[in-house]
């Protein structure tokens, strides 16, 4: 007779509260973590101290971003701050991705790649999205900036509903609930503007590498997906597109990295890096 494999499993010691939560849990079968993707103290404390670094690297774009200048003076910042911190850029020829950050403007979903060429000009909205790595644990996190202090009605409508996205999905970030029960509030959320969630990409775990499970999708139905539980860090980073959630990759792209809204309206995303704890999230890099 055949018996079920579980996800959830002890390996001879006694059964904490939380052991005895997750198990049952399963039994119930919602799908659960295996205990690989709940990082312990030491490891924790790592990811923070990298988080910490990488919110310093985007507070450093922050105050220097401005209209004229290039994208590719933003990775120079980005290069820079990760020498005189002991961080190592993570994005840097990860998969082929020639630079250090991703600069993403107006219609660019995420994944833009600094260039000389590209220099941001009044109205603009551009995401930058920095991962560095200190010590071998990583931070990641994204911000929008409007250049030039404003922009349209319409685009700014869409940086401020974005992040409240973002907001959301962390409010519905309670310990024990599922993925679906993130995605549902930011879908939801976008939607009574008439935005689209992008489908093709999502949020992470994160902390002892770039991209690890689970992934963390920006819709879906309450109480499905897999359950999170204290001890899991993960990031929200809903990218959201004023018309259609699809996307495309522009085939002169020589590098085959920068994602683009399906209609060519502007996109926007918020990102930060958050630890699951017994109250709700902390949020680890922003």
């Amino acid at each position: 007779m055949s018996r079920k494999k579980y996800r959830w499993h002890l390996s001879g010691q006694e059964p904490t509260e939380m052991d005895l939560h997750i198990m049952q849990l399963e039994k119930e079968g919602k799908l659960v973590p295996t205990r690989d993707m709940v990082k312990t103290p030491e490891q924790i404390e790592g990811i923070r101290i990298a988080g910490r670094v990488n919110t310093g690297c985007l507070d450093a774009v922050a105050r220097e971003i401005h209209e004229g200048m290039s994208t590719q003076e933003i990775d120079d910042i980005c290069m820079q701050y990760c020498r005189e911190h002991n961080a190592v850029p993570a994005c840097l020829n990860y998969e082929g991705f020639p630079k250090s950050v991703c600069t993403s403007i107006n219609e660019v979903v995420c994944h833009g790649i600094p260039k000389k060429e590209d220099v941001l000009k009044p109205g603009d909205i551009v995401n930058v999205d920095m991962t560095l790595s200190v010590d071998g644990y990583y931070g990641d996190a994204s911000r929008m900036f409007v250049i030039g202090g404003a922009t349209t009605p319409e685009k700014e409508q869409l940086v401020r509903v974005t992040k409240e996205c973002l907001d959301l999905g962390a409010e519905a970030a309670k310990p024990y609930c599922t993925i679906g029960d993130i995605g549902h509030v930011i879908q939801v959320h976008a939607e009574k503007y008439g935005y689209g969630v992008v489908r093709d990409l999502c949020g992470h775990g994160v902390g002892l590498a770039m991209h690890e499970e689970p992934d963390i999708l920006h819709y879906g139905r309450p109480g499905t997906g897999m359950v999170l539980v204290p001890g899991m860090v993960f990031t929200i980073e809903p990218m959201i597109n004023m018309g259609t959630w699809k996307v495309f990759i522009d085939s002169d792209d020589p590098y085959g990295w920068e994602v683009i809204s399906g209609d060519e309206k502007p996109s926007a995303q918020w990102e930060h890096t958050f630890l699951m704890t017994e109250t709700g999230v902390e949020i680890l890099s922003y």
